[in-house]
């Protein structure tokens, strides 16, 4: 399979998407972020998130692109960042309990709203199936097929809204993309659902061969990555808006573009 058929997009100019799965946050009020005045002060927010390469990483220059996306926009709305990298399940359970102020990229669901508020969204990210290469399993019509399968996934993600709710009978939750794969690779499981750029990036970092795993057809979601801000901090809604009006003005001047092509994802 060539990896360039599932180029991962950047997520398109208009930002119509957070108006429908956040009903809070509308296009409109969206624009109006570019007329705020910025803070003269800067204030500090504390972020976490996990080893997600490509698009974060403590290996990565700058933790990766995706935190630089989000570093770029706190800066242009007068905010310090600092970011520590963790499990996925433990980043979640500190920004939950406002032990830290923000989640670096995380997919929607209305499960998370209900402790966290969501950014505008900040990336598309392709999520699918992986096989290792001679699997019997090509093609899926609905998700009873991939449940005669054992499934696994990263533990405490998101995968898509049809997903989640479906009762697999064996779907195990890993606590880092690495030790999916092995398992997949060692036959204890025969699927794992993934990111298509992020089981690339890691089963190289691994050592393993690009066609030794395979993306079943077709792809599960084209999800939107945001940043989650915790409902327990007190200034959670200012930070929220502040980060919005920040990354709509590197929309506007350039920058978020400039960081695609600098970590070559345009």
């Amino acid at each position: 399979m060539l990896i360039n058929m599932f180029k991962i997009r950047p997520l398109s100019p208009g930002l119509q998407k957070i108006a429908a799965k956040i009903p809070l946050i509308t296009l409109i009020y969206a624009f109006i972020f570019i007329t705020l005045p910025n803070r003269v002060q800067a204030q500090n927010v504390s972020m976490t998130t996990t080893n997600w390469a490509p698009f974060y990483a403590e290996s990565l220059d700058q933790g990766g692109f995706v935190t630089a996306i989000v570093d770029a926009s706190f800066k242009a709305a007068g905010y310090d960042t600092a970011i520590k990298f963790t499990s996925w399940t433990d980043a979640l359970e500190q920004v939950k309990e406002g032990k830290k102020d923000v989640v670096v990229g995380a997919y929607f669901s209305e499960d998370r709203a209900q402790h966290y508020h969501y950014s505008l969204p900040i990336y598309s990210v392709l999520t699918g199936v992986f096989k290792k290469a001679g699997h019997e399993l090509d093609f899926y019509t609905s998700l009873d097929t991939l449940d005669q399968y054992k499934l696994g996934k990263l533990d405490g993600t998101v995968v898509a809204k049809s997903f989640d709710a479906y009762p697999f009978k064996h779907l195990k939750g890993y606590e880092q993309v690495s030790l999916g794969l092995k398992a997949l690779d060692q036959g204890e499981i025969d699927l794992y659902v993934e990111s298509y750029a992020v089981a690339k990036q890691v089963a190289a970092d691994m050592g393993m061969q690009a066609d030794k795993i395979e993306m079943i057809q077709p792809p599960l979601e084209d999800n939107d990555l945001h940043i989650m801000i915790s409902k327990n901090i007190p200034n959670a809604i200012e930070i929220r808006d502040a980060f919005n009006k920040g990354f709509v003005q590197i929309q506007t001047n350039g920058t978020y573009e400039t960081i695609l092509k600098e970590f070559n994802q345009m």
